[in-house]
């Protein structure tokens, strides 16, 4: 018998707040007419459950910009998966109220991009003049509702020297 992953990313989404050039998931400022409605996520997630799966990470595009997110993330803490978060953590769509009705529903932590440590190199990477410091408040947001997160950093020849800082 085959072990069954102990961790899926699921893309719930194609729309996006950014303008990443390097943007794999070929993310659109609109929900991508195809986009699954709740009902039919909400399978997905079951079905991965069924696999013995044991975390689930949200993404996309932009997670957070899918109004059903939290009902999506409760499904996934009832279905017995720890459900996680990957997120560009922009203060717009990572709020204070957002996050506390994620942590409510069973989120566990959320992964937040930062790739520069300075204001131009993050945001010439994320293609949005003020992502920068927009993520760092969606950071502070974090903090101050006691959700776990960790800085997850895209490495490349524009911000490699900044990693001490």
């Amino acid at each position: 018998m085959v072990a069954p992953p102990v961790m899926v990313s699921f893309a719930i989404t194609r729309r996006c707040n950014l303008k990443c050039p390097h943007c794999y998931s070929e993310s659109v400022e609109k929900p991508h007419p195809k986009e699954l409605t709740t009902e039919e996520a909400k399978e997905v997630i079951s079905d991965v459950a069924r696999l013995g799966t044991r975390m689930i990470i949200f993404d996309g595009g932009e997670p957070t910009l899918r109004e059903d997110l939290p009902e999506l993330v409760k499904h996934a803490a009832d279905e017995g998966l720890t459900p996680l978060l990957g997120s560009n953590g922009m203060k717009e769509t990572l709020s204070r109220e957002l996050l506390r009705a994620l942590r409510g529903a069973g989120l566990r932590a959320i992964s937040i991009s930062l790739d520069g440590a300075k204001p131009e190199t993050h945001d010439s990477f994320r293609g949005v003049t003020g992502a920068w410091e927009s993520t760092l408040k969606g950071i502070e947001n974090c903090k101050e509702e006691g959700i776990t997160f960790q800085i997850g950093t895209t490495l490349h020849k524009q911000n490699f020297e900044e990693l001490p800082e």
